[in-house]
């Protein structure tokens, strides 16, 4: 991997990514920024910012915490800007996009290929192969587990799951983001913890768990007992920057 990357988190599942002089934009959602200035410093887009980048923005699903036809506004300050979106999202946003089920693979820029996953919720998970930096965004595909659910939910949702990964299995991940939400407590993590043990990433980043940062506490605390969860990064707030 010897591309420049260099990673924002903006809120819940939302990311940006830049590879050189390309920039992905995963499941952007809050466009209220951190404080009062717009940029990726404070968690949001600002299309001045970024209208000299090579851009592909991609929504895994049509659920409003993941999705915001705010996006489209862009293309006005934009000029190289491309979107990939889950087939769930309603068709009026399809127009010229590319839009993806599970199982399929587009090409939507020189050096970049998408390819997409079943999520175990809505829409997709998407792995991108840009600049020969190989990334996984999960969106909503996670080992989703609810005490409050019957056992026969419960273990179709960890089949379902486990079939998704065993199409990662030999892919070569450089960056990952993967669900860690607090709200399945004891069972927040066990979606990454199979994902590290099975499928493994070089930089791993939790994503959607909103406002509440105590996951960074559980993740911590993993990494005492399981050291495969080094790679995991903590967030601290919204804009935090990483470069790899």
């Amino acid at each position: 991997m010897n591309a420049k990357i260099r990673i924002h988190y903006l809120y819940h599942s939302g990311y940006a990514v830049q590879v050189d002089d390309r920039l992905l934009v995963f499941d952007y959602y809050l466009d209220r920024p951190e404080g009062g200035v717009r940029s990726m410093d404070t968690g949001v887009i600002n299309p001045e910012e970024i209208r000299g980048f090579e851009t592909f923005v991609f929504s895994s699903h049509r659920h409003p915490d993941h999705f915001n036809p705010v996006i489209f506004s862009w293309r006005e300050q934009v000029p190289r800007i491309k979107y990939i979106l889950s087939w769930d999202i309603p068709r009026r946003f399809h127009a010229d996009h590319t839009v993806m089920k599970p199982g399929e693979q587009a090409y939507p820029g020189d050096g970049i290929s998408v390819s997409t996953l079943k999520s175990t919720d809505e829409g997709v998970a998407f792995l991108v192969d840009i600049n020969g930096v190989v990334i996984y965004h999960a969106g909503d595909l996670n080992w989703w587990h609810w005490e409050e659910e019957p056992k026969a939910w419960n273990n179709d949702m960890a089949s379902r799951f486990k079939r998704e990964m065993e199409r990662l299995k030999g892919v070569k991940i450089d960056v990952a983001f993967l669900t860690a939400d607090p709200r399945q407590e004891s069972h927040a993590l066990l979606g990454m913890e199979y994902f590290i043990d099975h499928v493994g990433a070089g930089t791993i980043f939790p994503m959607h768990f909103g406002d509440d940062y105590s996951i960074m506490d559980a993740i911590q605390k993993k990494k005492a007992t399981h050291p495969g969860f080094g790679v995991v990064q903590p967030i601290t707030g919204r804009g935090a920057c990483f470069v790899l």
